[in-house]
């Protein structure tokens, strides 16, 4: 940013030359000629005026002749004086107006600058570049928090360094510094930013963990976050907690379940589907011991004039994983000559004794047929595949089979 600044004042300083060089410049010659005329028509009138009063002692002109001929000397010099200082003193006025837009415009243009340009935005980003050199010079996590902090005290537009120092605050129990380090992260950080937003959700987290339970601020805060991003997964697990705490287990499940989608592959995905788990023990015991487990029921057709394998090795394979990834979490092995089939999924077919589908928000499902009879897709077979299936959903999924697998 430094070297921005210093070509905007080098740009600044030559438009000022030809500004100043403008009102500096030594005076045209036409201006000092018309300066010189205006010296001979005084020397003239001033001779004629004495010429006059010589022809009247002389006797030559009558007193009334002589004063006369003298006001009309005055007249035609005083209009000639006029016509001439006219244009000096529009170049003098003109001269003035430069200097003053020499002087008016940069200001302008700086101040216009600090309101609507990216003054803030420049210095954010040179900031966070230096936060992130200081993180990956840091031996230890120690040294790291305290360059940090050193760092953020002369560099406080930092939004990222100050919600990195928050975190760190509260993973180390010292709540009520992450609890100032998060507010001064939201100071910085821009207005409708997904920045700003996924801040506001850390900080909700960060009073409830302050507070211990539902506060006021604590819901103000959850209210802010949804609105700023309403899938951020701090607000959604701290409303799903709200909803378990006053036993609407099925709220709890829906927001835990918004959750586990935006949550990937980090360290929550564990907790919310513990949690969700939980609430659907505690939903089943509200209902009843004869509630059931979640089902999801599946119609396998082929379509696009697809035909059955002839060997009598071919398995139809349909199977269930979870949304984006490719181990699956249930299966089942069926004979493709059946088609078109009517199945319904169940933690019965689950791969691992854990696997519980009410863990889980959205679902692929997989039909393939394996001409060699073995679960791995090879080139010849017929696949079809849903994506984004719901668990709690109710409708009956339509699992076509639309597509041969090229050969390697």
């Amino acid at each position: 940013m430094t070297e921005y600044w210093a070509m905007v004042a080098i740009l600044l300083a030559v438009a000022s030359v030809f500004v100043l060089w403008a009102v500096l410049r030594p005076v045209p010659d036409s201006l000092q000629q018309t300066t010189n005329h205006q010296t001979d028509n005084v020397r003239l009138f001033e001779q004629r005026q004495q010429e006059l009063q010589a022809e009247l002692g002389a006797g030559n002109l009558t007193k009334s002749e002589c004063e006369a001929q003298i006001a009309e000397l005055e007249r035609t010099l005083y209009e000639d004086l006029q016509s001439q200082v006219a244009l000096p003193k529009f170049s003098n006025r003109g001269g003035y107006l430069l200097l003053a837009s020499a002087l008016l415009i940069p200001a302008a243009g700086w101040f216009t600058y600090l309101e609507l340009g990216a003054s803030s935005g420049m210095q954010q980003r040179e900031n966070m570049q230096a936060t992130r050199a200081l993180m990956q010079s840091a031996e230890t996590m120690e040294q790291m928090l305290v360059d940090l902090e050193a760092h953020l005290q002369g560099n406080s537009n930092n939004p990222e360094g100050w919600f990195i120092l928050a975190n760190s605050y509260m993973q180390n129990g010292q709540s009520q510094q992450g609890l100032a380090a998060f507010e001064q992260a939201l100071q910085y950080a821009p207005l409708g930013s997904p920045q700003r937003a996924a801040i506001l959700g850390q900080y909700a987290q960060a009073l409830f963990y302050i507070d211990g339970d539902f506060s006021e601020r604590v819901n103000n805060a959850i209210a802010v976050a949804m609105t700023a991003n309403p899938e951020d997964v701090s607000a959604l697990s701290l409303l799903g907690i709200q909803a378990f705490e006053t036993e609407n287990f099925e709220a709890a499940i829906e927001f835990w379940q918004k959750a586990l989608v935006g949550a990937g592959n980090s360290g929550g995905v564990q907790s919310l589907q513990a949690g969700i788990a939980n609430a659907r023990q505690q939903l089943r015991a509200q209902q009843g011991e004869d509630a059931q487990d979640v089902v999801i029921n599946v119609e396998v057709r082929l379509v696009n004039g697809l035909q059955v394998p002839s060997n009598e090795e071919a398995v139809l394979f349909v199977y269930a994983r979870e949304a984006g990834q490719r181990m699956p979490l249930l299966a089942t092995k069926l004979d493709p000559r059946s088609l078109p089939i009517k199945l319904r999924l169940t933690n019965a077919m689950a791969l691992l004794p854990n696997i519980d589908l009410a863990n889980y928000a959205q679902l692929d499902i997989v039909a393939h047929i394996a001409k060699s009879g073995q679960p791995g897709q090879q080139g010849g077979d017929l696949v079809g595949q849903v994506t984004g299936v719901s668990v709690v959903a109710k409708e009956v999924v339509d699992l076509a089979i639309d597509r041969i697998l090229p050969s390697q």
